[in-house]
């Protein structure tokens, strides 16, 4: 003789219902599958693609502090953004207990956002640019985390190898800072690359 708990084991129409209620319920999908993608994945891509653009240049920083690239118009301005978080790594000792972003890093944003803008006025070659001059920086807004941060960069004049730009760093509708910088270009070479 069978026990009851061996007949419910065996019995089909058990497992038809489990599998049933299974199908109705929306199947989970894992991070590969998501529609918006990895997020982690997309990041690292963006990251990589602006590092190939400084080393196109000829730029040696390390640390990119671009988000996102919010807007190109022309090869005559630029729109970037940078979320502030309260773990980036320059806020360790700037300042203990009242963490402010350092000017100097405000500053190395909107050069960066001028970089990307000639990398985007240049199809081919390879670049080699110098940042020649900063004039008239203003500090007007301390810069905190949780802060958007938007960059934008506008050329004001070319001649001949140096272009110069009015860069202004805004949270929101206020100002956080603005200069006038002036690059130099040096081509290094011109062709295909391969």
């Amino acid at each position: 003789m069978k026990k009851p708990e061996d007949e419910k084991k065996g019995d089909f129409s058990v497992h038809l219902r489990y599998f049933r209620f299974r199908k109705e319920r929306p199947r989970l999908k894992r991070k590969e599958e998501s529609p918006i993608g990895n997020p982690g994945n997309e990041t690292k891509r963006k990251f990589l693609a602006m590092e190939e653009i400084f080393h196109r240049l000829g730029y040696p920083y390390s640390n990119v502090l671009l988000d996102r690239i919010e807007e190109i118009e022309g090869g005559e301005s630029l729109r970037a953004t940078k979320m502030v978080s309260a773990n980036e790594f320059f806020l360790a000792g700037h300042f203990p207990n009242e963490p402010i972003m350092p000017g100097v890093l405000t500053l190395e944003g909107m050069i960066q956002s001028a970089l990307v803008l000639i990398h985007e006025s240049f199809a081919r070659g390879i670049l080699k640019v110098f940042l020649r001059r900063v004039d008239r920086v203003r500090f007007k807004r301390a810069i905190l985390p949780g802060d958007r941060l938007e960059f934008s960069v506008k050329v004001t004049a070319k001649e001949e190898r140096i272009w110069k730009f009015h860069g202004r760093a805004q949270v929101g509708e206020e100002t956080a800072a603005e200069a006038d910088l002036h690059i130099q270009l040096d081509f290094r070479g011109v062709g295909f690359e391969i």
